[in-house]
This record gives structure tokens, C-alpha cells and sequence, in this order.
């Protein structure tokens, strides 16, 4: 008697692993849903969501979440949304505008622009933090932004004297990765700001562009002028002075 059901359970094993790969070979039902968004960004939602290991697309234009998962996942994924796209969510137009500032070793630049009104308390902490005999402006870059989003900004119109060689223009590019705002001031926070510089210096016998690099994570409240770097050129130095508002 045990040798026959020794024998039955020998025959059933392989049955029983047989059974066992069509089940795990039958795929998992899915439900598949569109979510539209009122006041949360689709993108940054979709990060979050990704903890649910579930397929989810974002279209910003239409302010639309595919989402592609278990009816179980779903439901965590709904309640999650739910939560997520409320009033306070929604995205706030910012504009930064960045000033670039010249100190110079000499009492004077031919040429140079005089450094505005709205500045001078900034370039007062410059002198006394700094030797440097004078400031000017050379150039002035925009941005508008949403929280969550990036931004970037180019410009040639700042220019600066090469040696013999007269003056040439200063190419500046500012990229930043994006923006999210909190209720205390309120501050600002600019995460991966980059700025690539490009500027004229003289090689004695002609001149050629000098590249200069900033990266930096910054916070400021709106309306303060905050200088969020220093860069070098030959005796000189250029300073980035950066300002925030929020618009209503």
C-alpha cells in the first residue's frame, strides 16, 4: 500500500509543477485609468507615485496621469492623487532675475555701467567684505518659472574689454533644475542653479573666451538680493547677484 501511494505521489509531482508554471505564467490583470489634475504638477505627482511600482505617464499640456495597475494598486494610487492634488499644490509663477556685477582693481572702467540704484546696499557689503576701487554692471538676465519646473535664460548683451583687442561680449547661459516655495518669508528655494559664463581676457597678443562655471542649491526670501557667487577674470571679479518675486 505505501509503495502505490509512494508510486501516485512520484506521478503527482510533476503535475503539481506543471500547474505550478501556468500559474505563474498567467499574466496579472491590470485596470488601466486617466487622472486630470486641477493644481498639482502631473510630473512631480508621478515621482511620488512611483513608489507603487506601477506604469504611470504624465502629460503637463493636459494636466493628465495614465496610470496602468493592479485594481489593488489602483485604489492606493487614487486615494494617494486625492491627497496630492489639493489648492496648496498648485504651481507658483516666480520671476529671479540675476545681476551681473564687475568689481574692478581700478577706480574706473572705461565704458562700464553704473551699478543700479536697487544695488548699492549689495555692493556696500562688497567693499567691505572685498578691495576691490569700483563696481559696474554688466549685464542683467531674467527667468520665469514655475515651482517644479526648469528654467533657463541666455544672454550676450554685457561685453568687456580684451587687452588691445577693444571690447567683446561676455555669453552667459543660467539653467535651473526648479523651484518649490515655502510659507515662511516666503523663501524661495532654487535647486541645481548653473550659470556658464563665457568671457573675453587678453593673451597679449590678441584676446580669446575664458570659461567660467557656477553650480549651486539656493535659498532666498522674496525681494532679498543675495549674491550666490564669485568668479575670477584676470584681476578682476565678476559677482552674481540674484533677486525673487513671486507673482499672484
Amino acid at each position: 500500500m505505501k509503495r502505490v501511494f509512494l508510486a501516485l505521489l512520484l506521478l503527482a509531482l510533476p503535475l503539481a509543477a506543471q500547474e505550478e508554471k501556468k500559474a505563474e505564467a498567467k499574466p496579472i490583470a491590470t485596470v488601466q485609468k486617466l487622472f486630470v489634475l486641477k493644481y498639482a504638477d502631473p510630473q512631480s505627482v508621478r515621482n511620488l507615485l512611483q513608489v507603487f511600482h506601477a506604469s504611470i505617464d504624465a502629460n503637463r499640456d493636459m494636466r493628465v496621469l495614465a496610470v496602468d495597475a493592479t485594481p489593488e494598486t489602483m485604489s492606493a494610487i487614487e486615494d494617494a492623487i486625492k491627497r496630492l492634488d489639493v489648492p496648496s499644490a498648485a504651481p507658483t509663477n516666480i520671476d529671479l532675475t540675476v545681476y551681473m556685477v564687475v568689481g574692478h582693481e581700478a577706480e574706473s572702467s572705461a565704458g562700464s555701467v553704473p551699478v543700479p540704484k536697487e544695488l548699492e546696499s549689495v555692493v556696500t557689503q562688497l567693499k567691505s567684505a572685498f578691495a576691490f576701487k569700483s563696481y559696474s554692471l554688466l549685464d542683467v538676465l531674467a527667468l520665469r518659472t514655475r515651482t517644479g519646473q526648469e528654467a533657463n535664460s541666455s544672454s550676450s548683451g554685457g561685453a568687456l574689454q580684451a587687452g588691445v583687442g577693444g571690447t567683446h561680449p561676455v555669453l552667459t547661459q543660467l539653467r535651473l533644475g526648479s523651484t518649490s516655495v515655502d510659507g515662511d518669508g516666503p523663501t524661495i528655494h532654487i535647486n541645481k542653479l548653473n550659470a556658464n559664463i563665457r568671457v573675453p581676457v587678453s593673451t597679449g597678443s590678441g584676446w580669446e573666451y575664458q570659461g567660467l562655471g557656477l553650480g549651486a542649491d539656493v535659498d532666498i526670501k522674496e525681494g532679498q538680493k543675495v549674491v550666490i557667487g564669485r568668479l575670477g577674470i584676470s584681476n578682476d571679479a565678476l559677482f552674481l547677484v540674484m533677486t525673487a518675486k513671486i507673482l499672484q
